[in-house]
Order: C-alpha cells, then structure tokens, then sequence
C-alpha cells in the first residue's frame, strides 16, 4: 500500500523537478520533499494513535474516575489531557460538560492547561523532527504546568475567583467527537475509527503540508545568519522572542513543526523552540476567543500567566541544560 504511493509521489516531484530547474522553485521543491520524507511516518502513526484513543475513549469514563479523589484526580486530569486526542474547540465544551458533572474545578483546571500542550500526534511529530528529548520535555511541561493550573485554582488566593468556573454551562458548544453512545459491536466500532481517521487525517493533513511549505520557503529564503542573531543566543532573549512569536503566531501544532524543524537546522535555540511550544498553544487565537467566551475573566488571565510564564520557565531553563 505505501510503495505504490511513494512511487506515484515521487514522479509528480521528479516531473516538477524538471519542469522547474534552476530556479527558486525548485530549491523550494526539494526542501519541502526532503522534510516530508522525513516526518510522513510519524504523521502516519500519530492519525492512527490518535484516531485509536478517540473511539476507545468515553466522557462518562473520564468523569467518574475524576470524581474519585481530590489528589489522585488533580493528576489523572493533567494525564489525560496530555494523552487526549481533542482539540482545543472540544476541550472547553467537555470541560463545561464534565463541570456540570460534578467533576472538581481543579481538576478540570489542570486539564484545560495541560489539553492543547501535547497530545499523541504532538509527541510522534515532535519526536520525528527534534528527537525523544524534546518530545519528553514537551510532556514534562505540559504535565508539570497542569498541576500547577489546579494548585492555583484550588490554593486560597485564587479560589473565590474560580468560583462559578464556567460562566454558562449550556451554550459553550457540542461535545460530538466523544460520543458516550457508541454501539460496541465490531462493525460501528469500525466505522467510528474510519471516521476519526478521515476527520483527523484530513484536519493535520491540511496544516501539516501548509507547514512543509512555509519550512521550505524559509529555508530557502531566510538567511541563517537571522535566525541565529534573534533565536539562536543562548539564554533569556530567544526564549522571549520565541514566547513573544508564539503568541500571533501559531496556528496548529502540525503545522509548526515542519517550521520549527528547519529553523532549528538554522540555528534555532533548543530552548526557545520549547517555549515556543509551550506559548504557542497556550495562547493560540482560536483558543482564547473560545476560552474568555467560557470561563470568568479572572480564569482567563490566570490562564494566560501561567501558559507564558511557563514557556518563558521551562525554555530557559532547557536553553541553559
């Protein structure tokens, strides 16, 4: 199955390469093929893990384990929304849903932080481009700052602004990716993966080309003399330029690594590519609209701290290791 495809895509470039010898365009041609034969792999194998996790997964499951202690559920949140396939526009409805269910601020707090930081598709990606180092550290931070999410929420300073949590549990959107009514035979199970396949394989897809491309136009248009004067330096200043870049612009983790891969073998700084994956979730567009529409405004600005702290945290303490 893969070596047909392989061989049909490689005489489309082979066609292209010749069509556009010697010029920019080939340059950039085979940049974006020599990265996507690098990391279609772990593309591969994050859709199907992901698409796995999202079939076998209930969110009645989920809200009676969170219900069972205060401690244990505070750390089972933060793992799960490290593992959990969701997307960030499900995350917040699920949050509202579980909220209603009687599940603990804390942990849903711990969730809602550590959710869009890493999940399997980020870890088979990251691991694929930057090694198991990084991927590693990325769950570390994501892990380590979702419990600090729900030590804040459920510490005296902070409670009584975390008290109501949600600001209306019923219109903060559908939940329909986690379906609790999934017929267990065989053949629905079936046909459910087939359609996370599709939907999840459609939806990286689409950012994770967009992302080869715009790593191939760097690479061959920015010289590496840039990147190395204003993300390259060791210590606190690419770390900030890297939190202060992630802000506008991230987009979709698919997306970025291809980006962050090459600006790495441009002489990126390890440690701002870290906090650039912290930052760049934490306070993606999409994501804050969603979340200040949800939650009180003091959870939000908590949110917000604790997602660039902690990049700036985490990155510098990576670029100095």
């Amino acid at each position: 199955m893969i070596e047909p495809i392989r061989s049909f895509l490689w005489a489309l470039y082979s066609k292209l390469f010749y069509y556009f010898a010697g010029t920019h365009t080939h340059n950039l041609l085979l940049a974006a093929w020599d990265l996507f034969a690098q990391l279609w792999i772990y593309l591969v194998i994050a859709i199907v893990f992901t698409a796995l996790i999202s079939v076998f997964w209930r969110r009645n499951d989920m809200a009676a384990f969170l219900r069972r202690s205060r401690r244990g559920s505070i750390l089972g949140a933060t793992l799960i929304g490290v593992v959990s396939p969701v997307p960030t526009y499900v995350a917040i409805p699920l949050v509202a849903a579980l909220f209603r269910a009687g599940v603990p601020v804390g942990p849903l707090f711990a969730f809602l932080v550590a959710s869009p930081l890493m999940n399997p598709m980020l870890f088979s990606l990251t691991a694929g481009a930057f090694g198991y180092e990084m991927a590693i550290l990325r769950t570390i931070s994501a892990v380590a700052l979702g419990i600090t999410a729900a030590l804040v929420a459920e510490s005296r300073v902070f409670v009584k602004y975390f008290t109501p949590f949600i600001r209306d549990t019923d219109g903060v959107g559908p939940v329909s990716s986690w379906n609790d009514r999934i017929d267990r035979s065989f053949r629905s199970w079936l046909k459910e993966f087939g359609r996370q396949l599709y939907e999840n394989g459609r939806w990286i897809g689409k950012y994770f080309s967009l992302g080869v491309l715009v790593a191939a136009g760097v690479k061959v248009l920015i010289p590496p003399d840039w990147i190395v004067s204003s993300l390259g330096t060791r210590g606190s200043l690419s770390v900030l330029t890297a939190v202060a870049a992630g802000v506008p612009l991230y987009a979709c983790g698919g997306g970025t690594i291809p980006v962050l891969h090459t600006l790495q073998q441009l002489g990126m700084d390890k440690g701002a590519i870290l906090a650039f994956f912290i930052s760049g979730p934490a306070t993606k567009l999409s994501t804050l609209v969603a979340l200040k529409a949800a939650v009180r405004t003091e959870v939000f600005v908590v949110y917000v701290a604790i997602g660039l702290l902690g990049a700036c945290a985490f990155g510098y303490a990576y670029s100095l290791w």
